[in-house]
């Protein structure tokens, strides 16, 4: 009878995992839609290199690929995760366009090859 009564509550179990595992993809999903509706105005692609001075580095300058830019910020692509908040000054220029503002990284996400790896990581870079 006990061994009935464990392999039930095993099973409920497995069951709530499942459900809080496609809660939490579910979640993620909206919260990484909301970060793309919250950009102000429209997206223009770009190809340019975009050096940031983080704040808690402040006398090293790194560079990233700058993917798109709006009126608010930009997406940038990285070889490493860059955590949600954290804080620095964004250098860019393109000829007609060019900025030196303080920005915060407000997302960041893996991005896959075909064998489901992390190939790199993208993220919105928000400009103050």
């Amino acid at each position: 009878m006990n061994l009935i009564f464990i392999m039930q509550r095993l099973k409920e179990l497995s069951k709530m995992e499942l459900s809080q595992s496609i809660r939490t993809a579910m979640r993620r999903a909206t919260e990484l839609a909301l970060a793309e509706e919250r950009r102000g105005g429209g997206r223009n692609m770009i190809s340019c290199t975009v050096a940031v001075t983080w704040h808690h580095e402040p006398h090293k300058s790194v560079n990233y690929d700058g993917l798109d830019l709006s009126e608010s910020g930009l997406r940038i692509s990285s070889p490493t995760i860059l955590p949600e908040g954290m804080t620095g000054r964004a250098i860019f220029n393109a000829g007609t366009i060019s900025f030196n503002r303080a920005a915060v990284i407000s997302w960041c996400r893996a991005i896959r090859d075909s064998d489901g790896r992390i190939n790199h990581w993208e993220a919105g870079l928000r400009l103050l």
